[in-house]
C-alpha cells in the first residue's frame, strides 16, 4: 500500500481522533484525578468490543489480538498519557476547558485521542497483524514520580510479556509533520526539590534584631546557578530552576521562613546525583553564611528517556516509509522529562517526537503555556505512525 493510499485508508480514524481529542480537551483532569477521562476511555473501548481494565488508579489498559502473520509470540505496547495541567486556558478554542484552572497544555489530549482511534483500527484490521497489541492510557505523566512506574509495578509489561514499547509526543518545537527520532538520550532526568530557608522574624524596620530568610533565599537562588555555570562540564548539560518561592505575610514584617521548590535536570543519574549534592552544599552553606539555615527535600524523578540503537534502527525505515525520508529528523536532546523512560528500562522500544509547530496558523505556543494548542491536521500522521509500527513489528 502506497503512502497516499495509507493516508486515505486512515482518514476516518484520524477524524475520529480529532473528535476524541476535542472531548478530552474540554474535560481535562489533573494527574491521578482522571476519573471521568478513565470512564470515557473505557466506554469507547467497550463500544469497540474491547475489554478494558483500570491500572494505576485512573489509567486504562486493554489488549487486541491479531489474526495474521507469524508474530504470535510478540506483544507491542502503545502508550498515551491522559492527564492535564493546573493552568487557566487562554486559547479561545470553541472546545476550551470546561474545568476552571485545568487545561490540556501538553498535547496529552491528542495522544489519547489518537490512540483511541488506533484502537478502533486494530479491531477493524485484525487480519493486518499477528501477536498482541497492548493499549495503555497512562495517568499522571505530569506528576513526578508519575504513573508509568505504578503501571509497570501492576504488571502492564506482563501477561502477555511485552516485547516492544512505542510512544509519541506532539512537539511544538519541531516543524509540522517532521518526526524526531534519536538513538541514545532523548529527554533528561527530571528531579524536584523543596528547599526551606529558616531565619528569625522581626519588624521590617529592625532587621538587625532578626535573620532575614528572604535575603538569604535570594543569595541561595543566585548561588545555585553556579551548578550549571561552574560545576557542569561545558560539553554536558544540567538545568537548575527555582519554580516557586513563598515567604512573608506583610510589607513590614521579616518572616521566619521562605519555602522554595525547584527542579534539576540532567542527562544521567550520575550527573543528577552530583547535582543533588551541589544543591544541598550550596544551599546550606550560603544560608549559614548569612545566619540562616537551609533544609532540603530532594526527590529523584524520572530517569532519562534513552532509545536503544537497535530500536531506532528498526523504526527508521518504518517511519521513513510512512512519512518520507526527508521528514524523519534527528532532534536536539531536550531537558524536558518523560516517565516513558520507565518502560524503556525493562523492554526494548522507542519514544519519538511529532512536530506540530505551525507558524502560518499561529500555533507555536510552548508546552505548559496557557495559549498552547496544536494543529489537528497532524492526526492522520499520528495514526499512521502507530498503525505502521503495528504492521511492521507484528507482521
Amino acid at each position: 500500500m502506497s503512502r497516499q493510499d495509507q493516508y486515505a485508508d486512515l482518514t476516518a480514524y484520524a477524524a475520529e481522533a480529532v473528535l476524541h481529542r476535542r472531548h478530552l480537551h474540554a474535560h481535562p483532569e489533573p494527574s491521578f484525578e482522571e476519573h471521568e477521562t478513565q470512564q470515557y476511555i473505557m466506554g469507547q473501548l467497550r463500544s469497540l468490543g474491547i475489554d478494558p481494565h483500570p491500572i494505576a488508579g485512573t489509567g486504562v489498559t486493554a489488549v487486541v489480538t491479531g489474526s495474521a502473520g507469524t508474530a504470535a509470540d510478540k506483544t507491542l505496547l502503545l502508550r498515551a498519557d491522559i492527564d492535564a495541567l493546573h493552568l487557566t486556558e487562554q486559547t479561545g478554542l470553541p472546545f476550551s476547558s470546561q474545568n476552571p484552572g485545568i487545561m490540556h497544555a501538553c498535547g496529552h489530549d491528542g495522544h489519547t485521542g489518537a490512540l483511541l482511534a488506533v484502537a478502533h483500527w486494530t479491531v477493524d484490521h485484525r487480519d493486518a497483524f499477528g501477536g498482541t497489541v497492548r493499549l495503555l492510557f497512562q495517568p499522571a505523566e505530569e506528576l513526578s514520580p508519575g504513573g508509568a512506574e505504578p503501571c509497570v509495578e501492576e504488571g502492564v509489561l506482563r501477561n502477555p510479556p511485552v516485547t516492544f514499547v512505542f510512544g509519541i509526543h506532539l512537539w511544538n518545537t519541531l516543524p509540522f509533520g517532521s518526526i524526531g527520532l534519536r538513538a541514545g538520550v532523548l529527554l533528561a532526568e527530571a528531579d524536584r526539590f523543596d528547599l526551606i530557608i529558616a531565619g528569625k522574624g522581626t519588624h521590617a524596620a529592625h532587621p538587625h534584631l532578626g535573620v532575614d530568610p528572604i535575603v538569604a533565599a535570594a543569595h541561595v537562588i543566585t548561588a545555585l546557578q553556579t551548578i550549571v555555570a561552574r560545576e557542569t562540564n561545558p560539553l554536558s548539560s544540567r538545568v537548575v530552576t527555582i519554580g516557586t518561592i513563598e515567604g512573608g505575610s506583610a510589607f513590614n514584617i521579616i518572616p521566619d521562613t521562605v519555602h522554595m521548590t525547584g527542579t534539576l535536570r540532567a542527562l544521567s543519574r550520575q550527573d543528577a546525583e552530583q547535582g543533588a549534592e551541589a544543591v544541598l552544599r550550596i544551599a546550606t552553606r550560603t544560608a549559614e553564611a548569612l545566619g540562616a539555615t537551609a533544609s532540603l527535600d530532594y526527590q529523584f524523578g524520572y530517569p532519562p528517556v534513552i532509545n536503544s540503537r537497535e530500536s531506532v534502527d528498526f523504526l527508521r525505515p518504518v517511519l521513513e516509509a510512512a512519512v518520507g525520508k526527508e521528514s524523519v529528523v534527528e532532534p536536539e536532546i531536550s531537558m524536558g522529562g518523560e516517565d516513558f523512560a520507565y518502560y524503556l528500562l525493562h523492554v526494548p522500544g522507542a519514544f519519538v517526537l511529532v512536530g506540530t509547530a505551525n507558524p502560518a496558523k499561529g500555533m507555536t505556543a510552548a508546552h505548559h503555556n496557557p495559549a498552547y494548542t496544536f494543529d489537528e491536521d497532524i492526526m492522520p500522521t499520528v495514526v499512521l505512525l502507530f498503525t505502521s509500527v503495528i504492521r511492521a513489528y507484528l507482521a
